[in-house]
Parts: C-alpha cells; sequence; structure tokens
C-alpha cells in the first residue's frame, strides 16, 4: 500500500478543519510562487515554500501566519509550502531525499485530471483533503487539466512509537537528517 492511512497521525486533523482559512493564504500570496528548482518537471510546477529542510522563510511566513501557525504544531514538521502544478505540468517518476520522513498533501484546488502516482497506486486529490505516503516509493505527478493544481505539501519526522512506520533499524530520523 502506497498511502498510508491518515488516521494514524491524528495532528493532520487541524489542516482539514482549517483548509478554507490556507487556501485563502495562498490565494493572497499566488503571484509570488517561483519555479521548483529541480529538473524533474516540464517548467510548470512552482512553489512558494515557508520551511525547506528545517531552514524557515520567514518573508513568506509573515505572510501566511494561519498556515505557519497549524504547521508548526505538525510533531516533527520539516518541510512545508505551497506546490503549484499549472495546466500541461508533468513531474517526472522520482523518489524523496530521505525515509526519516513521511511526505503529506493537503488538497486546496485541484480538478479530475491531476493526479500523484505512488508506485502502482494513483491518486487525486480532493480541496480539504489529506494523504500520507512515503515519498522515498518512486513518485510522479501530472496536471492533464484546464484549471492549476494547489496543495499544501509537508514533510515530517516519521513516528518513531509506531512499529508500522518504523524505518527498519535504521538511524533515527533526527540523526540522519543532522549528519546531512
Amino acid at each position: 500500500m502506497s498511502f498510508l492511512n491518515t488516521s494514524h497521525f491524528p495532528f493532520l486533523s487541524t489542516l482539514e478543519d482549517h483548509w478554507k482559512e490556507i487556501r485563502s493564504e495562498y490565494d493572497a500570496m499566488a503571484a509570488q510562487s517561483i519555479p521548483w528548482h529541480e529538473a524533474i518537471h516540464n517548467g510548470k510546477w512552482d512553489v512558494i515554500g515557508f520551511r525547506f529542510q528545517g531552514h524557515d522563510i520567514l518573508e513568506n511566513q509573515r505572510h501566511a501566519p494561519i498556515t505557519t501557525s497549524i504547521c508548526d504544531q505538525i510533531p516533527g514538521i520539516f518541510s512545508y509550502g505551497f506546490s503549484i502544478m499549472k495546466p500541461g505540468c508533468e513531474i517526472k517518476p522520482h523518489v524523496g531525499y530521505t525515509d526519516a520522513v513521511l511526505r503529506a498533501h493537503l488538497g486546496l484546488y485541484s480538478n479530475p485530471h491531476a493526479a500523484l502516482q505512488v508506485g502502482e497506486e494513483v491518486c487525486t486529490w480532493t480541496p480539504g483533503k489529506i494523504f500520507v505516503f512515503d515519498d522515498t516509493t518512486l513518485h510522479s505527478a501530472w496536471n492533464r487539466g484546464d484549471s492549476t493544481r494547489v496543495i499544501l505539501l509537508f514533510d515530517f519526522f516519521r513516528p518513531v512509537e509506531e512499529e508500522e512506520f518504523s524505518n527498519n533499524g535504521n538511524k533515527s530520523a533526527t540523526e540522519e537528517l543532522s549528519q546531512k
């Protein structure tokens, strides 16, 4: 199973409860998006970052106080920001940077022709709903619709108390990332 059961992460419900406010903050700063820096897409993927691998982007956080406040309450939050796929966006199959974190997406805007494939499973985004996955599993995304897909994308450390999310004897998430 590529997508994880969100009931294992009760702290995520606050994001779903406040998704409309988060979307409003995106709307207010949409013009500030910048292209994602990795060459794994066709030039139609933009982002607005708030924290990247533990480093705050204070200027953006000031423009989104609700999003920042809620995300800062997520245990082990490591990175978060808005991810924007314009119509025609194709993100090539790739894997994430570490198995120390899980990735989650909160849908803000989408269409039936935008999707994420993780392993063999394909999922579409629903505004106000979250899904969680291990982004070290091969995954790709696309927006083949006529409207922009926007999500709040975030990474948080794997819960160590959850046996099913253990990293199989590898270094702890904190140890691994502090050595990078």
